[in-house]
């Protein structure tokens, strides 16, 4: 066969289209044009197309072929340079170059640039009349009118009738030390404005309007930051109080621990199962307020205020405390008695704690939906609390000895107020148009008048023994204790034109708003920002105000002619109050003012006691008249002294106990 021959060509070609379908493994190529492919390629210009070679049918040279799974096999062309080559025209952006410049993203008002198309974010707004005002205004008083007598036939005046101790009239020595109190805890947001809510939004309105002409909280001394940490009567301190016992109070009581609870006593014979004697409790009358308001309807995530700022804060503790007792002793030996006058504790307790809250501010501007509730005038959120403990428990008290035992308890008497106050909202940002006008008080007074008079005598012979006599006027507590703790921001950032701008479109009930990266507000994850927008003034105010008044001038008498025992408590009366004021405000640095910022912070603490005790001890040789009729059948031996006259109750100072 001839070599150029065209049975030649034919085997050449086969064998060309064979190694093709080996190598490469494609479709077969056959002779003609090639079938054109799918017009709806979903990736157009993904992949290049590559151009199927054409053979002459009568060429019949040798082609050597490079096996390689390259489409450069096919085509003899070289290789193209990396920059020329393109990638997928598909739009994704993680294949795009970002544009030289960038726009922060909080910008969402221009979209997002250099990724072919825009986003324009807008906000939606929906408004209803709402806000949820209050005025709440809780009095709690308790009095007690409880002036005991007690009397005893065995003693008798000089005309033989049972002897009565006359009445004392102590309300003249009240208003004197109410008024002292009042005086003493002099404030300049006066106690009275704090009795009803009427008359204490005018007095803040009035003090706000002062401090703003005046630059001055108080016109008496400049402001000042409050005191750090736990103020005891004028100083730092983080003692616990001393709180005066039981058995310092009752002498004569045995101290019964906590072993000795459960006894057993079996009597054999008929008598008294306790030693002879007369006892008195005349005192331990017990008063307490505790009042708490914790305040979380501020406690917003963001705040903008248009006009000024204004938060005073101020803690007045008053305790004014009279005993002047007069105690007269008749025995045997009267130097063996135990007295005891002393042992008072007054003291007041303050402290102001503010946490500073750091949290970062976003999300508002990417909140999709604000719902608005919308307040015309001004928003009042006021509460104010009165307590009031009183009592009259000047008792008159006359016993004697005839062999048994008698304890008289006309004290004893317990008061209590308790009130908690909490308020909570939900709105993640406040904005006022007008002023803010934020207050926290708390004013405590405790007023005790215990002037008591006792007489204890022991009248038996020489032959009698003497008597254990006991007797305490003293150990009274009064307490103040009081903290006011907010949660805030440590400050306000001043109010771009971005706020004023947004406080002008929710006045006029914008429906869409352009968010704007300069707002920094605090959203939430909710999808819906929730937005209290007052068109006035925003009142924000919390008054505690706690009075304990105890009148305890008591009278007693007290004979023994056969020994025994003999012991008084005239004192032993506790006045506390108790007081806490939680105000969270902002909880985030996203709080903005347009005007001037007022904050002050006002400490008061004044004790006035008065305690002038007088003793008198007698032996039995010189007796008062009046106590020798209920000892006709003792030789009472001649006094080289003069009698002692009858005493008369002084009605505007002593408590007589005879």
């Amino acid at each position: 066969m001839s070599v150029d021959g065209f049975s030649e060509a034919i085997w050449h070609f086969i064998g060309y289209v064979r190694i093709a379908d080996t190598t490469l493994r494609g479709e077969t190529l056959y002779l003609g044009d090639p079938a054109a492919r799918q017009a709806d390629d979903p990736y157009p210009g993904l992949f290049s197309r590559v151009q199927r070679p054409e053979f002459e049918d009568l060429d019949s040279r040798r082609l050597v072929f490079n096996e390689t799974t390259s489409p450069d096999a096919l085509i003899r062309v070289g290789k193209l340079a990396p920059q020329a080559v393109e990638g997928p025209r598909i739009m994704l952006p993680h294949n795009v170059p970002r544009p030289a410049e960038t726009h922060p993203l909080p910008d969402f008002d221009e979209g997002l640039p250099g990724y072919g198309y825009s986003i324009q974010r807008l906000i939606t707004v929906e408004y209803e009349s709402g806000g949820t005002e209050t005025l709440l205004n809780v009095h709690q008083v308790n009095h007690i009118d409880d002036r005991d007598a007690i009397t005893t036939d065995l003693v008798r005046d000089a005309q033989g009738r049972v002897l009565q101790l006359p009445e004392l009239d102590v309300g003249p020595a009240m208003v004197q030390m109410t008024k002292e109190a009042v005086e003493a805890g002099h404030a300049p947001l006066p106690v009275e404005a704090a009795q009803n809510t009427e008359s204490l939004l005018a007095a803040i309105d009035r003090l706000d309007a002062r401090w703003a002409q005046t630059g001055h909280l108080s016109a008496e001394t400049p402001d000042s930051a409050p005191p750090a940490g736990r103020i005891v009567d004028g100083q730092t301190s983080t003692e616990a109080l001393v709180t005066p016992g039981l058995d310092e109070i009752m002498p004569w009581r045995p101290l019964i621990t906590q072993d000795e609870a459960l006894t057993s006593k079996t009597l054999t014979g008929v008598g008294p199962s306790a030693p002879a004697g007369v006892t008195a409790i005349t005192g331990q009358n017990s008063h307490v307020n505790d009042a708490g308001i914790v305040d979380v309807n501020e406690a917003s995530g963001s705040m903008i205020v248009g006009g000024d700022s204004y938060f005073s804060r101020g803690i007045v503790q008053v305790n004014v405390l009279t005993d002047s007792d007069h105690v007269e002793i008749t025995a045997g030996d009267p130097l063996q008695a135990v007295l005891a006058t002393h042992g008072n504790e007054v003291h007041n307790v303050a402290e102001f704690v503010n946490h500073e809250m750091t949290a970062t501010y976003k999300g508002a501007a990417g909140t999709a939906l604000w719902h608005v509730d919308v307040l015309q005038g001004n928003f009042y959120d006021i509460k104010t609390v009165v307590q009031f403990n009183g009592i009259d428990d000047s008792d008159r008290v006359i016993q004697a000895n005839s062999g048994t035992y008698f304890e008289a308890s006309t004290g004893l008497n317990a008061q209590a107020n308790l009130t908690r106050v909490t308020n909570l909202d939900n709105y993640d940002l406040i904005v006022i148009r007008g002023d803010y006008h934020r207050a926290d008080w708390i004013y405590q007074y405790n007023i005790v008048y215990d002037c008591d008079t006792a007489t204890l005598a022991a009248l038996g012979g020489d032959d009698t023994p003497d008597a254990d006599i006991r007797a305490t006027t003293g150990f009274h507590q009064l307490t103040n204790t009081a903290s006011i703790t907010t949660y805030d921001s440590a400050g306000y950032q001043p109010l771009s034109d971005a706020h004023r701008q947004l406080i002008s479109d929710l006045a006029d009930g914008v429906t869409i708003l352009k968010p704007s990266g300069e707002w920094k507000l605090a959203g939430n994850s909710s999808g819906t920002l929730n937005v209290l927008f007052v068109d006035g003034d925003y009142f924000d105010v919390n008054t505690i105000t706690q009075f304990n008044v105890i009148a305890d001038a008591d009278q007693s008498l007290q004979i023994s002619k056969s020994g025994g025992l003999i012991g008084a408590a005239t004192g032993g009366n506790s006045a506390q109050n108790f007081a806490q004021i939680i105000d969270p405000g902002t909880l985030s640095a996203s709080k903005y003012l347009g005007g001037q910022t007022y904050d002050a912070a006002v400490l008061v603490q004044a004790n006035i006691v008065t305690d002038s005790d007088t003793v008198v001890f007698h032996d039995t040789h010189t007796l008062a008249p009046e106590l020798v009729a209920f000892m006709p059948d003792v030789d009472v031996p001649p006094s080289s002294s003069e009698p002692v006259a009858p005493r008369t109750a002084d009605v505007s100072h002593h408590d007589v106990l005879i």
